[in-house]
């Protein structure tokens, strides 16, 4: 339909600024080749075999945490651009969730629920979303006559769990990443309660009081202004509807992000601290990970892929280990 080849067309005229992007970058290769031949060796001998390594460290983290996690405009435009790349060179079907998981801690093995042979591979991150669309009550079985809308959908796999597990209405999906837009409407096509479309979070493009059920998984951190996000969904809420919202903060704003999730005057119903969870099914999701990667990733891209799946060792895994950066669901009420 209409819709879809223009989502078509912007996903092809990407790719082609791509292209462009790397034709003009090979075309200047004798200025950036020797520059970076000259400076990453010696910026690694500083950092690693000096006393000014410390403050470097220091420096290139307090830049990576500003613009990834703490800006407005450059977090949204590179968080957007990081999920289309990692979509378009990987639009395999095998790996549709992209959260750190969660595991009950007194499950050797780390079930929760009973899963088809198929959603068997990708059993923690769909067990995260069970335990915080159900808003934690893990043995409910059914959202029936609920209208669901999920805000940063990524690749789906969530969302259909929810559709095919719990039985909502009707499901929506709604990402920032028009890649990864156009990767659920080709492999969800045959669920036919569940949609999605392209959007920003911070300005939701449907009605007041439209949805019953309003989850959010581990996408925030990626919102340039995460206030603004929360008004919006207490706006496309019907009276009465929840908000089922988990992510990972630093400890230091967790106090902060309690009082912007609830300015709205949400209710806030319940407030957990999942962390201890989330570490448990990383561990036990690892081998898998790391199978994923080894199989899939060109080695040069191996070790940041290991960091950006939060597994031990990682930057993130050693910051919960540490209670440096803490994993919460909050469940909330209009």
């Amino acid at each position: 339909n209409a819709e879809y080849m223009g989502a078509l067309r912007k996903t092809m005229m990407s790719k082609v600024s791509l292209c462009f992007a790397l034709v003009g970058a090979l075309c200047l290769w004798w200025v950036w080749v020797p520059l970076l031949f000259v400076i990453a060796p010696v910026a690694f001998v500083i950092a690693k075999y000096t006393p000014f390594g410390g403050p470097i460290n220091a420096v290139y983290y307090r830049l990576y945490d500003w613009l990834f996690y703490q800006s407005e405009a450059p977090r949204k435009f590179l968080w957007q651009k990081w999920y289309n790349i990692l979509c378009w060179l990987y639009p395999q079907q095998y790996w549709t969730c992209m959260n750190y998981g969660y595991s009950p801690l007194d499950e050797a093995e780390g079930k929760l629920i009973d899963l088809k042979e198929g959603d068997e591979r990708e059993r923690f991150c769909v067990q995260l979303y069970h335990h915080v669309a159900t808003g934690t009550n893990d043995k409910l079985k059914s959202l029936k006559g609920k209208k669901v809308l999920e805000v940063g959908c990524g690749r789906g796999g969530g969302l259909s769990y929810v559709t095919r597990y719990l039985n909502p209405e009707s499901s929506t999906g709604l990402d920032y990443s028009q890649t990864q837009v156009n990767f659920c409407k080709k492999n969800y096509a045959d669920l036919e309660k569940m949609s999605f479309c392209q959007g920003d979070a911070e300005n939701l493009p449907f009605p007041d009081n439209s949805f019953d059920l309003v989850i959010n998984v581990e996408s925030s951190h990626c919102y340039g202004n995460f206030r603004r996000f929360v008004s919006e969904v207490t706006r496309v809420l019907k009276p009465g509807g929840q908000f089922c919202f988990t992510d990972f903060r630093d400890h230091t704003e967790v106090a902060e992000l309690k009082e912007a999730i609830t300015h709205t005057n949400l209710v806030l119903e319940k407030e957990e601290n999942v962390t201890p969870n989330v570490l448990k099914a990383l561990e036990l999701d690892g081998k898998r990970r790391i199978s994923l990667i080894k199989s899939f990733v060109h080695p040069v891209l191996q070790n940041l892929f290991i960091k950006f799946s939060g597994l031990k060792g990682s930057r993130i895994n050693d910051a919960m280990e540490q209670g440096e950066t803490l994993y919460l669901v909050y469940i909330l009420k209009k």
